[in-house]
């Protein structure tokens, strides 16, 4: 009895089926642009709509009066569009760093203190979540 239970059960089906072709099957239960969206709004701490906004066109991030060598500047920190960007400038954008010897002409204040302010988080994403990112900004209606 038990040898019949194992052949019908447990063999007969294996053979049967043994020569169907494979079925790829997608078991993703989010879609490629779900995940960029939640890799927008909460990469890893801070999300990128918080200064991209949430059309990614960018917004001013806030306005500060800054006093350098006795004379005070009025500076605008603003995050830029990424809307439009070319997806190999994006992915370089997202992960890299300031340039350390990058040099500002006297008169660029506020551009060298903001530059130099890194405010942009490194996330240190893989290539596949900025490609999700990526293709949620151009999704966006």
């Amino acid at each position: 009895m038990s040898r019949r239970f194992i052949y019908l059960f447990l063999v007969l089906p294996f053979l049967l089926f043994a020569n169907e072709p494979m079925v790829k099957v997608d078991n993703t239960f989010i879609t490629k642009y779900e995940y960029g969206k939640m890799l927008y709004t909460n990469p890893r701490g801070i999300g990128c709509n918080t200064c991209h906004g949430n059309d990614a066109k960018g917004k001013k991030i806030v306005s500060f009066t800054h006093t350098y060598r006795k004379k005070q500047y009025e500076c605008d920190l603003v995050a830029p569009s990424i809307k439009e960007a070319d997806y190999k400038v994006f992915s370089k954008k997202i992960n890299s760093k300031r340039n350390p010897s990058k040099k500002f002409p006297k008169e660029q204040v506020c551009e060298k203190l903001i530059y130099y302010a890194n405010v942009m988080p490194t996330y240190f994403l893989v290539e596949e979540e900025i490609a999700a990112i990526y293709y949620y900004v151009k999704n966006l209606k």
